[in-house]
């Protein structure tokens, strides 16, 4: 039997499955009162997923003819065209498909966290882990059960990534360091971040275990998947893009459309997908590589002339991230104070657990799972800090965040509970040894 298989073996079941369904009933509850909807109009992918359908190619990212893009990664708007030639052109089919793969995913990661949980876990229940799952999605309730976007797909790249590293050893063997490595390119072509997650966590797995061969092999068949679509980018735009190009428009609107480096609400409208704006203008005028690297130039421009407020900028970012809360629309925000610090509150315990898994594995050494986990929470958000953030972009970190607080928490009570069992065994054993009386004695 294998090593997986005897895990799976020692999960308890039936209390799983039926947490499973529960959350699976909540969650198509939840999603028929938000009015779960796709949002794809004013979209790049949509708009370019439009344009795939009507042979203009990847192009028109804005909406308009303007000709090739890369400015999103390619998977999400080849997902949408396809749907579109399949439903002939609907877009009624395409946001109901949409949804299904949306609710599938989400369903999916709750029978991945309870699995994971139960395995990994001593001291927390089925219960408890449903019930912190339940408290994640309610936290992003707006993402996850009013508008569905790319979070589901990005989630999905993270769970496979999840999955793969820790149940099915995947640098065991050459096959499986094939498929690990085509499974690598596939999620850098869903989206960089998580291609760049992959790629550190599978140098990782690489060193513990010791084989850099076969990491070296995951690599190389990772390269060969992203490998036409960055000749085809070379070719258009004659520079190395490997995945999307919009990297420099990211940078520019972070450091010289924003207050603090965070992105809002009020950003959005300066967008160039948003009919009217200023740099709507500019792109059409210049077209998209000409564009970018006049924004890659005013970024350059804006860092040099203070860099004291770039590195301000990435501190807001990093905590923004990891410890304080910023909402996106920060101005319906400020009508409900008690749901904004009740948020701020809550936000950093994903971090906080993060730091206290790692001091206690000082005292006892994390599982591999736990280390997996740690680290695609990192290196995902990593880029981010470094180039543009909003909450939306830590969205489908919702399996990722979940198991570090219930790993959080068993370490906690497994400390609780210890200092009680310890006395409860000193005694039980001081009665064990303990003369008994000769009156006693028979």
């Amino acid at each position: 039997m294998s090593e997986a298989a005897a895990e799976l073996g020692r999960i308890r079941w039936r209390p799983t499955v039926a947490a499973a369904l529960a959350l699976a009933a909540a969650i198509l509850a939840c999603s028929f009162y938000g009015k779960l909807r796709a949002n794809i109009h004013h979209s790049e992918n949509y708009n370019i997923a439009r344009a795939l359908v009507s042979g203009r190619g990847f192009a028109d990212a804005i909406g308009e003819p303007t000709g090739p893009t890369a400015w999103c990664a390619p998977v999400y708007p080849l997902l949408e065209a396809t749907l579109l030639w399949i439903g002939d052109g609907s877009d009624s089919f395409l946001i109901g498909v949409l949804v299904c793969f949306h609710l599938t995913v989400l369903i999916g990661t709750v029978v991945l966290v309870l699995v994971l949980a139960n395995q990994t876990t001593q001291h927390v229940g089925v219960g408890l882990t449903a019930a912190v799952f339940a408290l994640g999605l309610l936290y992003h309730f707006w993402w996850w059960f009013t508008l569905a976007q790319d979070c589901w797909l990005m989630m999905l790249s993270l769970d496979v990534i999840i999955a793969g590293a820790c149940w099915l050893r995947p640098l065991a063997s050459r096959p499986r360091a094939v498929a690990w490595g085509l499974c690598g390119g596939l999620c850098a072509l869903t989206n960089p971040g998580v291609g760049f997650a992959w790629g550190v966590l599978s140098l990782g797995l690489g060193a513990r275990a010791g084989a850099w061969r076969r990491t070296g092999l995951a690599v190389l068949c990772a390269a060969l998947v992203l490998t036409p679509w960055t000749i085809r980018n070379y070719l258009l735009f004659g520079r190395l893009i490997p995945v999307k190009s919009n990297l420099a428009y990211e940078l520019y609107q972070s450091q010289c459309l924003q207050a603090d480096g965070l992105y809002e609400s009020r950003t959005s409208p300066l967008h160039p997908t948003s009919p009217g704006s200023r740099e709507r203008r500019e792109y059409q005028q210049l077209g998209e590589d000409a564009y970018l690297r006049r924004k890659g130039e005013q970024f350059r421009d804006a860092v040099a002339a203070d860099p004291v407020d770039f590195a301000d900028r990435l501190a807001s970012r990093f905590l923004g991230t990891t410890l304080w809360y910023v909402p996106f629309n920060r101005a319906q925000a400020a009508t409900q104070p008690w749901a904004l610090w009740a948020r701020r509150l809550t936000f950093p315990l994903p971090f906080v657990a993060l730091l206290f898994l790692v001091c206690s594995g000082l005292r006892e050494p994390l599982q591999r799972p736990q280390w997996v986990v740690i680290g695609l929470y990192l290196c995902y958000l990593l880029p981010y800090v470094a180039a543009s953030y909003y909450e939306r972009y830590a969205v489908p970190l919702l399996a990722v965040k979940v198991l570090l607080v219930v790993w959080a928490l068993d370490r906690l009570l497994s400390l609780v509970r210890s200092p009680g069992l310890a006395r409860a065994q000193a005694c039980s054993a001081a009665a064990g040894t303990e003369e008994v009386p000769l009156h006693q004695q028979p």
